[in-house]
């Protein structure tokens, strides 16, 4: 359950030279503009010719409209010099827009002070409200935050920082160990970085791509030498994917290709996905993990009752797991409410024949309970905390029961 539910802004620079358009009247966006350095006219075609609206330079935002509406471009946008801009590009798999996202709450502010001041224009631009200067300085600040951060988690990559722990998934029915679930972790120097802090941020840089391949080619080849010391095939090994990996053709080919070129049994593949996947584009979905699943691998349903999960397309996807939040586990035993969704998702399960994963096992009556419910399989710390592979091989060798 490492990814996050909800990716919000993908966040990069870029170069413009002088005289390219950077945005052309008519054409789809969804992105939006911080001018870093340079300078850019935003114009319209007139009978007398084109028509200078606006010239913008460092510090000015143009395109915002587009994070909250999707209407096609009303004007150009060129770059007069070398241009660097910093893009704020909506996810294919955003959400709606919530004032909880720092990022988008200031774009909102922005462009709602900008309907308040679109009368007042001068010979050089439009006129910028103190609202407009601190929210475009936030808005700046923020996205050199994330970028300043990618460059760091990309710097980590080469320096092979981030590593692969493994936490097993018991069968519930006779205490041992099913299957894996590949965990990224970062050590920058002696420093842990929570994944709950870098992963949304691989999210929204794009870096989630890249990560998501060395999660997948290395649980594939770990996993060879668990099911070695295990000595029977079985076991499965259970990688997340997130919602970007899979919105491109050639990146969902790349994922396969790495499936087809590992060692492994396909059945000993378990692809994880969360339901923010379905949101969007249900089409695409489905037949992404058709594909998937026409290689002989299976898939799971991360988190299930957390997000908006719907019986309308749960039943039309190739699912074979259903996995249930931690939170709903951790609180069976204190809420009412609680023990009847985990009692309801297993219901619902055993009805689809698709198995559970019930995730955030804590103790032994946590243990218990979900498995007179019915749950094959659960993960937690009552049984084992994640671990790095060669830890996870000394715990095989002792063939542990829980």
């Amino acid at each position: 359950m490492e990814l996050t539910h909800a990716m919000s802004e993908k966040i990069y620079s870029k170069t413009f030279e002088a005289g390219e358009d950077i945005i052309r009247i008519g054409d789809a966006g969804r992105n939006a503009y911080f001018i870093e350095n340079g300078a850019v006219e935003v114009t319209l075609p007139g009978k007398d010719g084109i028509k200078v609206l606006a010239k913008m330079g460092k510090g000015e935002i143009f395109g915002e409209m587009s994070i909250i509406d999707d209407a096609p471009r009303s004007a150009t946008v060129t770059a007069k010099e070398n241009t660097e801009v910093i893009v704020i590009e909506l996810s294919r798999y955003m959400q709606s827009l919530e004032s909880s996202n720092p990022m988008m709450h200031l774009i909102l502010r922005l462009v709602l002070s900008r309907f308040r001041q679109a009368g007042p224009q001068t010979n050089d631009g439009i006129t910028t409200s103190v609202t407009e200067n601190n929210s475009m300085n936030e808005i700046r600040s923020l996205a050199l935050e994330k970028i300043r951060f990618e460059r760091e988690m990309r710097d980590g990559l080469k320096a092979k920082e981030f590593e692969i722990h493994y936490q097993p998934i018991i069968s519930l029915k006779d205490g041992k160990i099913a299957g894996f679930e590949a965990l990224m972790r970062w050590y920058k120097g002696n420093k842990f970085i929570s994944p709950g802090h870098f992963i949304p941020l691989a999210e929204e840089t794009g870096l989630i791509v890249e990560l998501g391949r060395v999660a997948l080619t290395t649980g594939l080849q770990d996993h060879i030498q668990f099911t070695n010391i295990l000595e029977e095939n079985s076991a499965f090994m259970s990688i997340n994917l997130s919602g970007l990996q899979i919105s491109e053709l050639g990146e969902i080919e790349h994922l396969a290709a790495i499936i087809k070129e590992s060692d492994l049994i396909p059945a000993q593949i378990k692809l994880e996905v969360t339901e923010t996947l379905m949101l969007e584009d249900f089409l695409h979905a489905k037949e992404t993990l058709e594909k998937f699943k026409n290689l002989g691998v299976s898939i799971a349903l991360d988190d299930f009752g957390t997000g908006f999960s719907s019986l309308s397309y749960l039943h039309q996807l190739p699912l074979d797991t259903l996995k249930i939040d931690q939170a709903f586990v951790n609180d069976m035993n204190k809420t009412k409410k609680s023990m009847r969704v985990v009692e309801s998702i297993a219901s619902l399960a055993l009805s689809l024949n698709m198995n559970i994963v019930a995730e955030g096992i804590e103790n032994k009556d946590q243990y218990i309970i979900l498995k007179d419910l019915g749950c094959q399989f659960g993960q937690g710390y009552y049984m084992s905390r994640p671990l790095p592979k060669e830890e996870i091989q000394k715990l095989l060798l002792t063939r542990p029961t829980w």
